[in-house]
């Protein structure tokens, strides 16, 4: 499942791909900022989003993408393992 990125620069066309949403947001954002233009992304399900619809490309929300801790807090440690 990936993301592909596409626009149009002044030597032709620039393709890439990335395997989230935020991070193809990032590389169109990106590529505009150089000057690209006519910046598209396509969805993994063939969804095509111009620069002008980036606001309505649905997004992982901020906790899915949280990584999880080492150690989790409900995770007790052996006793046999506590410091003493």
């Amino acid at each position: 499942m990936s993301f592909s990125i596409k626009a149009m620069c002044k030597h032709g066309e620039l393709a890439h791909r990335r395997k989230t949403a935020d991070a193809a947001l990032k590389k169109a954002r990106e590529l505009s900022r150089t000057g690209c233009y006519d910046v598209y992304i396509t969805t993994p399900e063939g969804r095509d989003y111009h620069s002008s619809e980036f606001g309505d490309l649905p997004r992982t929300p901020a906790a899915a993408r949280a990584r999880p801790r080492a150690n989790p807090p409900d995770k007790l440690m052996p006793s046999s393992r506590a410091p003493r």
